[in-house]
């Protein structure tokens, strides 16, 4: 493809040199830069110009004013932005050709991208999913690196996607990915917004500029898609709803338990192993029995629902998708053994999150609620005396400890966690394998024990190095040995 093709509407500063290029590859990374390639360069790849060209570069995309010796040298306004749309084109538009469902919002994202999925297959549709936990589409699976990828690495699984047939695809969207524009040139059809509360305050300084982040996906990304039919879905019931909005003409629908939304729970009942719900979906009903459990995930049931009946999907498919659902690895994931424990592995990770989760596995306990946690090192701190309140007011038992400690010390981390905790029910112990061995040495019969933080993970940072490191494993380990000593 020629370089004019890949640029003709794009915010053009220069142009020097032949436009008439042919393009054989494009990449950000100067390792993948091959003869006739387009390389993508700014302030953060700069240093790497030198081996882009020495490996062949015929073309550089760039936002920075300098001289360069190249046959075809684009100057650009935005780098980012600019190659979301180049590696689109460049790939065939994939997204044009498939129906493409985005998912927003500090919680819910990956159980409801995975609902949407089940309720897709079980009418027949070929989809594909993009998260958190893995991309998957025909029997592919692919171990994600972000939630959201990178803009010619999502273009290029979207491609590969609609090689494969793929009909439908369902992708959560980070707040990091929309800030660096890594879905620039995915055209929407759907975007869900689930709720927003405090998390990645370390990288966007405020919440202001998160919820700003968030919004980008209604009111840029969807205003923008070039499909004929394109819905919005929101949580009607968050506070910040109002700023998810898209612009006129888009249809918007709402879901939530607090008022007369297109889609609501009528009446819900619960148990330790799942719940039986009915759904009021725009003047239909639809009666399901989850292996959810927790007033948050009847949000999650409500959008995944009513994404499906705005697809086309009939009710009786949306039932059989819900009751086929199994779960997310790392999302209140039960892991299931021979002694009657009632043990779940979740990704909780924000004060938000952690309270939601505990309160939903304490209206259900019979005995006694334990709960092992730590923070993240290297990301916001002033979550940290948020958690360890919210752990030791809900839990029986808290055992603090290591999550990823990453190039902090983690006993400086527990000791933010303690500036927040409340009474004395709670334990410190810094090795994360030994915490969970001790959270099960203390179950009793009908006790329940969460496991929060590291959910999907199977790794652990600490310092510069990653480690294998899997809760469910060491859960599984434990139970096979008998929990006797040390582990």
């Amino acid at each position: 493809m020629k370089i004019r093709d890949l640029i003709y509407d794009l915010e053009l500063e220069e142009i020097k040199g032949d436009y008439g290029t042919e393009v054989k590859g494009i990449a950000k990374d100067s390792r993948q830069i091959k003869e006739g390639y387009l390389f993508f360069m700014n302030k953060n790849n700069r240093m790497y110009l030198d081996d882009a060209k020495r490996r062949g570069a015929s073309a550089i995309v760039t936002d920075m004013d300098e001289s360069i010796s190249i046959p075809c040298l684009i100057r650009v306004k935005d780098v980012d932005k600019a190659m979301g749309h180049i590696a689109s084109r460049f790939l065939g538009e994939p997204s044009k050709y498939m129906c493409i469902t985005g998912i927003t919002g500090t919680n819910g994202k990956t159980t409801t991208c995975f609902l949407i999925e089940s309720i897709l297959r079980a009418a027949g549709k070929k989809v594909g999913l993009i998260g958190t936990v893995f991309y998957r589409y025909n029997g592919h699976v692919l171990k994600a690196k972000n939630t959201t990828p990178g803009a010619i690495e999502l273009q290029k699984i979207l491609k590969e996607m609609k090689d494969s047939e793929t009909t439908h695809v369902t992708m959560e969207v980070s707040s990091h990915g929309l800030d660096q524009r890594r879905v620039e040139g995915v055209h929407f059809d759907i975007c869900i917004f689930t709720n927003i509360s405090h998390d990645h305050l370390d990288y966007h300084g405020d919440f202001t500029a998160y919820r700003e982040a968030k919004s980008l996906l209604f009111k840029y990304y969807l205003a923008e898609s070039c499909k004929a039919k394109k819905s919005a879905i929101l949580n009607g019931d968050d506070p910040n709803v109002s700023h998810f909005i898209p612009p006129q003409g888009i249809a918007t629908y709402f879901y939530g338990l607090k008022g007369d939304y297109e889609a609501t729970v009528k009446t819900y009942v619960q148990d330790i192993d799942g719940m039986e719900v009915k759904i009021s979906l725009m003047g239909e009903e639809i009666k399901a029995r989850s292996s959810l459990i927790g007033h948050f995930n009847l949000y999650n049931l409500l959008a995944a629902s009513l994404a499906g009946r705005i697809l086309g999907v009939q009710t009786w498919e949306i039932k059989r998708g819900l009751e086929r659902f199994s779960g997310v690895p790392g999302r209140m994931e039960r892991v299931k053994n021979d002694r009657g424990y009632h043990i779940f592995i979740d990704y909780a990770h924000t004060p938000d999150a952690l309270e939601n989760v505990l309160k939903a596995l304490s209206a259900l306990k019979r005995g006694r609620l334990i709960v092992v946690f730590g923070c993240g090192g290297d990301r916001d701190r002033e979550k940290r005396p948020l958690m360890g309140k919210i752990a030791t007011s809900l839990a029986d038992i808290s055992i603090i400890t290591s999550d990823n400690p990453r190039s902090e010390k983690p006993e400086d981390i527990i000791e933010d966690i303690k500036k927040g905790v409340s009474g004395s029910n709670y334990k410190e112990i810094v090795d994360r394998k030994e915490a969970i061995y001790e959270a099960l040495r203390l179950m009793r019969s009908d006790d329940v024990l969460l496991i929060a933080g590291k959910g999907h993970e199977d790794y652990q940072i600490i310092g510069e190095r990653i480690i294998h490191f899997s809760d469910r494993e060491i859960v599984e380990e434990a139970i096979n040995v008998g929990l006797q000593g040390d582990p």
